[in-house]
């Protein structure tokens, strides 16, 4: 009788070789392909690693559809300057993905952390010189996100690229090459059609946040629980506050400002309908950009809390290395619009608010 070839649940996973994936290589002349493993808990070691790296094949597969979306024309019939408000739920959705693997991923360090300190080091010297920071598929998702390349720590005054291998050097070149998800996303702000809901929306907003800031100035003023040099500082910071949302909205290429202005506009008049699903995105992506450090911060912690302050089995500062990675961000002066939200008692109704809104017959 001829065995049918059909997919079953171990075939259609692989798991013949997901399974047989965590015996450690062995390294040497003339060894076996691999070792046993040399402390019971190196298998919890193995394992966590290898799921984390499975879940950053799926955020890099997710943001980029959500790249993809943004930073491009619909092919079905939009109009060429703007992209479908119909796939910004599915954008949505996939960053939502991503937030929700990032919240199951910083768990993970929780696994690792059932392992004692003592444990970890009777195998930890067999790693070296291997170690996280190698992780190709980490840096893919931080060149895809969108962390400029001049803001990384240097190791040692060198690249990470050093310690990749050639083929991952060249996926990492080539990730270089693609236009990130913050530049997809800050082309997809920069098409919002501000001046046909809201002519002037930038100088009405400005004059709004000047008078909100008075009005906070004046109450600290008169606080009696502050003293008066703490009333004056209050006073300065007011000041100095009005003069960020001055160059936020009116310092910077056209292109800065137009993302800048779409922001601030998209979130206060996020109750319209038409801006609904656009205001849920950005709130989807700073919710990214939240659990992307706090990843970094969570891996420092679980670091600190195995090895302290050691020198890192590739050679990195270590502990001091993550601390420092732990200020990296993605969207960077993009997201400073929240220092300036107001509450919509300030700011009127845009002028043609018809287009911001769903409208039936007629």
């Amino acid at each position: 009788m001829t065995e049918l070839n059909v997919p079953t649940y171990g075939s259609y996973l692989q798991l013949g070789s997901v399974l047989n994936a965590q015996r450690p290589p062995s390294y040497g002349k003339g060894s076996e392909p691999t070792r046993a493993l040399l402390h019971h808990d190196e298998l919890t070691f193995i394992v966590v690693h290898q799921v984390f790296e499975l879940w950053f094949k799926l955020m890099l597969h997710e943001l980029s559809a959500a790249r993809d979306c943004l930073g491009r024309a619909s092919s079905e019939g939009a109009r060429p300057d703007r992209v479908a408000e119909r796939e910004i739920p599915d954008v949505v959705a996939t960053v939502g993905r991503v937030n929700e693997i990032l919240r199951i991923a910083i768990d993970h360090f929780r696994v690792i952390e059932t392992m004692h300190p003592l444990a970890f080091l009777a195998f930890r010297d067999s790693i070296s010189p291997a170690s996280g920071f190698q992780s190709v598929q980490f840096r893919e998702m931080e060149i895809l996100a969108g962390l400029p390349e001049a803001h990384r720590e240097r190791l040692g005054g060198g690249s990470y690229a050093l310690h990749l291998n050639p083929s991952e050097r060249e996926r990492v070149t080539k990730r270089l090459g693609e236009m990130t998800l913050k530049n997809a996303l800050l082309d997809w702000l920069g098409r919002t059609p501000i001046e046909a809901a809201f002519p002037r929306f930038a100088e009405t907003f400005r004059d709004a946040f000047n008078t909100y800031s008075e009005e906070q100035a004046a109450f600290h003023a008169q606080n009696p629980v502050l003293t008066q040099a703490e009333r004056d500082a209050a006073s300065r910071r007011a000041s100095v506050q009005r003069e960020s949302l001055r160059a936020y909205l009116f310092d910077g290429t056209a292109d800065e400002l137009a993302a800048r202005r779409a922001f601030v506009f998209i979130t206060t008049y996020r109750d319209e309908p038409l801006l609904r699903w656009p205001s849920t995105l950005l709130d989807a992506l700073v919710e990214f950009e939240q659990g992307f450090r706090m990843f970094r911060f969570r891996h420092a912690r679980m670091v600190e809390r195995m090895i302290g302050s050691r020198t890192g089995t590739g050679g990195s500062p270590g502990l001091g290395y993550l601390e420092q990675t732990t200020a990296y961000q993605i969207f960077g002066n993009l997201l400073e619009a929240r220092n300036f939200l107001l509450a919509r008692r300030y700011m009127p109704s845009p002028p043609k608010t018809e287009i911001l809104r769903f409208t039936f017959g007629a």
